[in-house]
């Protein structure tokens, strides 16, 4: 039980660290935290890989929502606006940058999965300070992933405003009216 609280108090304090290093920037560390690395190293590893495992579990669930939202949401709003002949500008704009954010998310977590799978790969106990650095760095990669979420569902909430806009835009007086009752 005590190993385990350690295992997962050194998970926490190494993931929520606020420094952030490059890939094969040389990192010095005591050497007090190079025998808790060394000592806690499986442990730590395993902890990874449980998050690693979540982590592609959220991604390919919030891939797929933010796919179904792209392509049988937006586009075919978008469609139907310009049929519609309403001003769907902003929407098509929100689109676009909801399309390329997407972009950048895929690309971000499969940075961010690939620094988190070579971290659990390394020989912590032989190269602790190249862990503590990969650790780092995925750290400061899983924030980037998190922040562009944050971004697709602002993106999203935008849109959803846009949408309201355009709904207003194409009921007649009568029925703006009765809406607002």
């Amino acid at each position: 039980m005590y190993k385990r609280l350690i295992i997962g108090i050194t998970s926490l304090v190494v993931l929520s660290s606020p420094f952030a290093y490059a890939d094969n920037q040389s990192v010095n560390i005591t050497s007090s935290q190079e025998d808790l690395i060394k000592a806690n190293c499986l442990g730590v590893q395993s902890t990874l890989n449980r998050i690693h495992a979540n982590d592609a579990l959220s991604r390919v669930h919030l891939g797929q929502e933010y796919e179904t939202i792209s392509t049988k949401l937006m586009a075919p709003m978008n469609s139907r606006v310009a049929l519609a002949k309403l001003n769907g500008v902003d929407m098509a704009r929100t689109t676009v940058d909801f399309n390329n954010k997407l972009d950048e998310f895929r690309s971000l977590y499969q940075q961010y999965e690939q620094t988190m799978f070579s971290a659990i790969q390394m020989k912590c106990v032989t190269q602790p300070a190249n862990f503590y650095a990969a650790l780092m760095q995925a750290q400061t990669q899983r924030a980037s992933v998190r922040a562009s979420v944050v971004e697709l569902g602002n993106l999203v909430t935008q849109y959803q405003q846009e949408v309201a806009t355009v709904r207003t835009q194409a009921l007649t007086p009568e029925q703006q009216v009765e809406n607002q009752q």
